[in-house]
C-alpha cells in the first residue's frame, strides 16, 4: 500500500491560496488603473506597436501647441493691422479735408498720431517677443523715438532692417510663415509721413493757419501715396487671415489625428471595467476560498486525532 504524505496538502492548499491573492491583486490594480498591464512587458508583442503610437501623440500635441500658439498670434496680428489701416485711412481723410479747407491747422497733430498708432501696433509683443519683428523678434522693429525722430533720421534708421518672417512648422512637412515684418508693411506709411514731417519742420513750414502752394501740393501728393500705403496694410492683413485659415486647419487634422491615436491607444491599454468587476467579484471568491481550506488543513495533524 503506497502511502500519500499529509504534507504535500498543506503546501498545494498555500499555492492556490497565493495564485487566488495574485489574481485578487491584479483584478484590483486593473480597476483601480483601468489599463491592462502596468508596464510595457505586460502587453507583449503589443508593446512596440504601443511605443510607436504614444511618440506619434507626444509629436502630434507638440504641433497642436504650435498652431494654437500661432492662432493666438495671428488673431492679435489681425486687430493691429485693422488698427494700422484704420489709422492710415483717417489720416488720409484728414488730411484731404485739410486740402479742401486750404488750412494747415491739426496736420501737425494728425501726424504725431499716426506716427503713434503706426508704433504702437508694429511693435506689439507677446510674452515679450516681438510680433511683427520677424526673426529679429526679441527688438522693437519700430526703433524712431519720436515724430520729429522720423523726420530727422533716414527711414532705415526708423525701422528694423534686414528681417524676415519666422518659419513655423503646424505639421509634419508642413511650415507657416509665423508673422509679417514690420518694415513690408509700414515702410510706406511711414515714408509719407516723414515727408510731411520733413515739410513742416522744413523751410517751408510749419503747417498752421492758411496752406501755402507748396504746403499744398506736399499733402496732394501724400494722399496717393497714403491710398497706396492702405493697400499696403490690406493685403497684409489678407495674407495674415489666409495663413490663419492654414493654421486652423491644420489644428482639425491634428485633433482628429490625436483622436484616432487615443482610441487606438486605449483599445491596447484600456480594460473592459464591466470584465474586470466579474473578475474582481471572482478572485475575491477565490481568496476566501482557498484561505478557508488552507485554515482547515492547517489545523489538521495526527496530535489533534490523538486528542
Amino acid at each position: 500500500m503506497t502511502r500519500i504524505s499529509s504534507a504535500m496538502i498543506p503546501a498545494a492548499s498555500l499555492s492556490d491560496l497565493s495564485r487566488a491573492q495574485q489574481a485578487l491583486v491584479e483584478a484590483a490594480r486593473q480597476s483601480s488603473a483601468q489599463t491592462r498591464a502596468n508596464d510595457l512587458k505586460g502587453y507583449g508583442r503589443e508593446a512596440q506597436t504601443l511605443v510607436s503610437a504614444e511618440r506619434l501623440v507626444s509629436r502630434t500635441e507638440s504641433f497642436l501647441l504650435t498652431s494654437r500658439e500661432l492662432t493666438t498670434r495671428m488673431q492679435i496680428q489681425d486687430v493691429a493691422l485693422s488698427r494700422a489701416a484704420e489709422m492710415v485711412t483717417r489720416l488720409k481723410n484728414d488730411l484731404f479735408q485739410n486740402v479742401g479747407l486750404e488750412s494747415g491747422e491739426g496736420v501737425r497733430a494728425q501726424l504725431e498720431e499716426a506716427f503713434a498708432v503706426l508704433k504702437d501696433t508694429m511693435n506689439t509683443n507677446l510674452g515679450g517677443r516681438y510680433l511683427f519683428g520677424g526673426v529679429l523678434n526679441d527688438r522693437p522693429p519700430v526703433t524712431a523715438t519720436s515724430l520729429s525722430d522720423l523726420g530727422a533720421n533716414p527711414l532705415t534708421s526708423s525701422i528694423e532692417q534686414g528681417a524676415t518672417s519666422q518659419t513655423m512648422r503646424v505639421e509634419e512637412g508642413r511650415t507657416v510663415q509665423a508673422g509679417l515684418v514690420a518694415d513690408d508693411i509700414v515702410s510706406q506709411a511711414m515714408a509719407s509721413v516723414k515727408r510731411l514731417v520733413e515739410v513742416d519742420e522744413g523751410p517751408d513750414g510749419p503747417f498752421s493757419g492758411d496752406l501755402t502752394a507748396v504746403q499744398k501740393q506736399a499733402i496732394t501728393d501724400e494722399l496717393g501715396a497714403l491710398a497706396d500705403a492702405f493697400d499696403r496694410i490690406l493685403a497684409s492683413q489678407a495674407e495674415n487671415g489666409r495663413l490663419l485659415k492654414e493654421v486652423d486647419s491644420a489644428s482639425d487634422r491634428q485633433k482628429s489625428q490625436l483622436e484616432a491615436l487615443n482610441s487606438a491607444i486605449g483599445e491596447i491599454v484600456n480594460v473592459d471595467l464591466a470584465e474586470v468587476a466579474v473578475r474582481l467579484n471572482q478572485a475575491q471568491f477565490a481568496y476566501e476560498a482557498s484561505a478557508g481550506v488552507f485554515n482547515v488543513l492547517r489545523n489538521m495533524s495526527l496530535l489533534n486525532t490523538l486528542r
